[in-house]
């Protein structure tokens, strides 16, 4: 059966809505089913429903044009002809076409931007439009593959200004991170030039690793816990267009199961359509010095406090004359430094009707202010794109980079760093002879055989260079103008070289008769390939879209290690006659599958949901347990839209919003589902004794049924803002539950699997814990006279509670004993110790309290006895402080005058306590090294803190207890800075379009009341097991800057 359809040609752009909506939805059935007996039998049925609806009348124009904002296309604009139900919306590049009659009157509106009114013109048949913003709730937002309008977000997004991340002088992008958004708490690790930095996500995560899933121009980075590097390293921050933290489940659950930790996206800058070519120049430079020193003792009381200790242990004196010591050296002093830091960056930008791209350069140096420290970073970066056709888009983000960062020799909160053994130097010795060679170590029985700290630096460093390669391709294809293709390919290329060379030297007591050599090369690649579909449907109030994707990713990474000691000096190479001669290979590989769907849906703008689901599969996991899937859904109200709202009033806008999701959490070591055969084992043949030979053994028990760990979350929250959006507040509430928790688990070492003092260990799927909290942000823009400005605020509650644990995990070993407990019912890592109780102050006192020690005398370290068994021992330990504050919060504030720009930002911790480590070490009188600058108890100087000068300690004094815990609240001066913009007629002087000076001040203020040097210690490695701990941590840096950015 044929169905021929006659029609007046004149009339065919003529039908009523539905007519059109029936022929919109046939054009891309056709394009789709064409030549199928599908599509045939569905034209017949809609062909006739044409033919029942009928035609309008004649006379009509066919207008086409662009809407756009000032950042580019706006998708989903509305354009309807004023008095009628005759409507469309923008297409993803912003373009549409209407019929209308000549007299007409086109509404163009968007949420969140004012509505324009064009006339229709017989003469002007293509227009284009940029609307204005009409709210700061509105913006648009990148999320898991793709961008919404603020207003129709369900879910808990938020989003960081490039601007105001470019006041921190930072070489790493998450560290200037902080304090800048509610519900994510950023802390450094390490403050030397590209240290680490722990970034948490609601909450301070669990008990592996806690760092937020990277997704950077489209491309997953799993980065771990690290104490001395930042992983983003690599990445230029001045290349950054934007970035979003997926903080809640429901809009993380689109990265399935590495999302467990929250999500941050990070797009790169790209040119746009018909932008003139530009060119952009920035210049930095500063200067940095030490915020903060160790207050230590100078060689004259180091020398008399020798002294006493030798004296009252009944040993004669080991100084003469101390006055003539004077101060001595401050080695902390010798081995810091005014440092330098630069940041040179320039761009190109342009674009065409059918193309556009941005081309970077940059180079960044930052010195440490401690000797032999640095971080430089050259990238170089090209993104662009290229419409072939109205179908067809093709572009490409392609990066390199190059960086090199001195490390401090030592392990970073260690007694062994570099920091610790200058610290604990002695102050009687200078840096150097009267040779002006470095001083040796005395030999006189009574100093360590210790190396002159300023010597070790002095050593020739080969910073480990990290040379990467980055490329993303993709193409575009609209298959109809609602349902688009795109296809992605990924590949980056990683190659880092590393040389450690040792010294032979004989400085005193302080000898060295081996070179040792270190040559490490690591290896990784990354490969993803990524494809979806995006559908988009507006019909009347009803606003749908749906995305489908599929994504495959494979991992490799290689790292060859060797070593070896020489007897003499000069060797650059390794070779088979090297002593200790070690070889070390290690191969990873690991892959991933995934398949995942998003839908959006709006009515009427009011009532929103969106709904999400991704199944992953990981070649981590044994077959049983390989896939997952990790679904959530979220809605929301945009309650001012309804009716009963006036709309003069105080509120401009108020929108609820609640949501549930599933996450997932892979992050383990591969190949722990199946047996894995490693070297490290030593076994004894012959029965020669103190005689063993390497060999291969089991690197632990394969658990063929571990799987992921799974945290569940809802929230709920609200958005509101007032006084024509002048104020604008959010609050949520957020729960995170982390199930079936991925924990190590020692072994007995009868079953063979120990690695000489390291027990084999099973990673079992165990325990349960909590996080929740509130988070609130409020910010407010306003105008007094010519004077603009904006204050902002944000804070969140921290609470995290651990619901289900085996058995209690002890971690940081100190003076043979643990820092740190976890265990059920208690939060991560808390301080276990003894309670101190103040000294005693006489015998009475300790005759009548529970014993301690045989020894103990006025002046020691009273401790409580918990169990009331009369005996101080470790049955009386107990927690005794916790590293997880109660709140974190941020500020900040700008002014602008003519001009004149003015800000400062800042952030803080509350209620959070430190374990001073450091202190623990400068107090230890068995040790011969400097002491922290204090006067000790005595029966003249009973009003102090401080115990007893005594050499050996007999009340172990020293054991972890409250009197190392402080108080590590803070609030800290981020950044201050004042710029000015020269007018353009200044600026076109120098052949500028525009122009800005400005300077600032880094880290200028903290308000604490803790002792150390600095009260922001981050975690150790990382972990959330060893947080708080004050261990000759590196400190923070009060940075100068100067700055020029132009504009050709």
């Amino acid at each position: 059966m044929n169905l021929n359809i006659y029609y007046i040609a004149a009339n065919l752009n003529q039908k009523k809505p539905i007519s059109n909506l029936i022929l919109k939805f046939m054009i891309q059935l056709k394009d789709i089913f064409n030549g199928t007996q599908i599509f045939q039998k569905l034209k017949k049925v809609l062909l006739f429903t044409i033919l029942m609806v009928g035609t309008n009348a004649i006379g009509q124009i066919s207008i086409s044009g662009t809407i756009s904002d000032s950042d580019g296309p706006l998708p989903g604009a509305s354009i309807i002809v004023q008095g009628s139900n005759v409507g469309v919306t923008s297409d993803f590049d912003g373009n549409f076409t209407i019929e209308a009659n000549e007299g007409d009157v086109l509404e163009l509106s968007y949420v969140g931007f004012k509505t324009q009114l064009v006339k229709v013109d017989s003469n002007q048949n293509n227009i284009s439009i940029t609307l204005e913003s009409d709210s700061q709730l509105d913006e648009v937002v990148v999320t898991g593959y793709g961008a919404e309008r603020r207003s129709q977000i369900t879910g808990a997004v938020a989003s960081i200004s490039p601007a105001e991340m470019s006041k921190n002088t930072a070489a790493t992008l998450d560290n200037a991170l902080q304090g800048k958004v509610a519900g994510v708490s950023v802390s450094a690790n390490n403050s030397t030039p590209g240290g680490g930095v722990s970034v948490r996500i609601r909450g301070v995560g669990g008990i592996g690793n806690s760092e937020p899933l990277y997704v950077i121009d489209g491309m997953p980075i799993t980065v771990s816990g690290n104490e001395n590097s930042s992983p983003l390293g690599s990445i230029n921050p001045e290349d950054i267009e934007s970035i979003s933290i997926l903080k809640d489940a429901a809009s993380a659950a689109i990265y399935g199961s590495r999302a467990a930790n929250g999500v941050v996206l990070i797009n790169t800058k790209t040119g746009k359509r018909n932008q003139k070519s530009e060119i952009a120049v920035s210049v930095k430079y500063g200067v940095q010095s030490a915020a903060n020193s160790f207050n230590m003792m100078n060689a004259q009381k180091f020398a008399d406090y020798r002294n006493l200790l030798e004296t009252s242990a009944g040993r004669p004196a080991i100084f003469t004359n101390t006055a003539s010591l004077g101060e001595g050296t401050d080695w902390f002093d010798a081995i810091t430094r005014s440092a330098e830091i630069s940041d040179i960056q320039a761009s190109f930008t342009g674009g065409s009707e059918t193309g556009s791209y941005f081309l970077s350069l940059g180079h960044f140096k930052q010195e440490g202010i401690v000797e032999s420290s640095s971080f430089e970073r050259i990238s170089l970066r090209l993104n662009a794109d290229k419409r072939i056709s109205d179908k067809f888009k093709i572009g490409s983000n392609i990066v390199a980079s190059r960086t090199k960062q001195d490390i401090l020799w030592g392990n970073n909160r260690a007694i062994n760093s570099a920091i610790a053994q200058s610290v604990l130097f002695y102050p009687t010795i200078p840096v150097y002879d009267n040779e002006g060679n470095f001083s040796p170590t005395p030999a006189n029985g009574f100093y360590k055989p210790k190396v002159n700290p300023m010597f070790q630096l002095s050593i020739p460093s080969f910073p480990p260079i990290v040379n990467s390669f980055r490329a993303n391709v993709y193409a575009e294809y609209k298959i109809t103008p609602d349902l688009e293709f795109k296809t992605s390919a990924f590949y980056t290329d990683s190659n880092t070289t590393r040389q450690e060379f040792g010294s032979i030297y004989n400085l005193g007591t302080a000898v060295s008769t081996e070179q040792s050599i270190v040559k490490q090369q690591t290896q990784s690649y990354n490969a993803l390939i990524e494809n979806t579909l995006n559908y988009k449907l507006n019909i009347d109030n009803h606003s749908l879209s749906l995305l489908v994707g599929q994504s495959a990713q494979s991992i490799e990474r290689e790292s060859l290690l060797v070593s070896g000691d020489y007897t003499e000096m000069g060797n650059n190479t390794i070779d088979e006659l090297a002593n200790a001669l070690n070889v070390d290979n290690i191969i990873n590989e690991e892959s991933y599958m995934s398949f995942f769907s998003k839908l959006n849906y709006v009515f009427d703008g009011k009532y929103l949901m969106t709904a999400i689901v991704r199944r992953d599969g990981s070649s981590k996991f044994g077959s049983n347990t390989r896939w997952g899937t990790f679904p959530s859904v979220s809605v929301g109200w945009n309650v001012s839209e309804e009716d009963f709202i006036p709309t003069d009033g105080a509120m401009s806008s108020l929108r609820l919003r609640a949501g549930w999701g599933q996450v997932g959490n892979d992050r383990i070591n591969n190949y722990l589902s199946t047996v894995v055969v490693s070297s490290g084992f030593n076994y004894p043949f012959g029965n020669v004794h103190g005689v063993v030979s390497p060999g291969l053994g089991l690197g632990g028990i394969p658990n063929p049924d571990i799987q992921w760990e799974t945290v569940t979350q809802y929230s709920v929250g609200l958005d509101a803002a007032f006084f024509d959006n002048r104020l604008n507040f959010t609050a949520e509430y957020y729960n995170k539950t982390q199930n079936d928790m991925l924990i190590p688990v020692p072994q007995s070492g009868v079953t063979g699997l120990a690695r000489g003092m390291n027990p084999g260990e099973i990673v079992l799927n165990t325990g349960d814990l909590t996080n929740s909290g509130l988070e609130f942000s409020v910010n407010y823009s306003g105008e007094a006279g010519k004077i603009s400005y904006d204050l902002g605020a944000n804070l969140t509650t921290l609470n995290n509670i651990v619901n289900d644990l085996p058995s209690p995990i002890n971690r940081y070993s100190l003076n043979g004993d643990f820092v740190t407990r976890t265990e059920e019912g208690r939060s991560l890592g808390e301080f276990y110790g003894h309670v101190a109780d103040g000294l005693f102050q006489s015998a009475a006192e300790v005759s009548s309290h529970a014993t301690q020690n045989a020894k103990t005398s006025p002046g020691d370290i009273r401790f409580k006895d918990i169990n009331g068994d009369n005996v101080i021992n470790d049955a009386d330990k107990t927690f005794i402080g916790n590293p997880i504050p109660d709140f974190v919060y941020g500020f900040n504030m700008s002014l602008n005058y003519d001009n004149f720009d003015f800000s400062i930002q800042g952030n803080g911790v509350q209620g959070n306590e430190i374990f001073n480590a450091t202190n623990n070490r400068l107090l230890d009188n068995a040790d011969s090294l400097n002491k922290l600058d204090f006067t000790p108890w005595s029966t003249s100087n009973t009003n102090t803190r401080f115990p007893r000068a005594v050499s050996d300690d007999p009340n172990d004094n020293l054991r972890h207890s409250s009197f190392f815990v402080e108080d590590g609240s803070f609030m800290r001066i981020k950044v201050i800075q004042l710029g000015y913009s020269f007018q353009e007629d200044l600026a076109s002087k120098i052949g500028a379009k525009r122009a800005r000076l400005y300077g600032s001040i880094q880290n200028p203020f903290t308000f604490t009341s803790y002792s150390g040097v600095d009260p922001e210690v981050g975690n150790d490695g990382g972990s959330n097991l060893t947080s708080g701990i004050d261990n000759f941590v590196y400190p923070v840096s009060r940075i100068f800057t100067v700055g020029l950015n132009i504009q050709l």
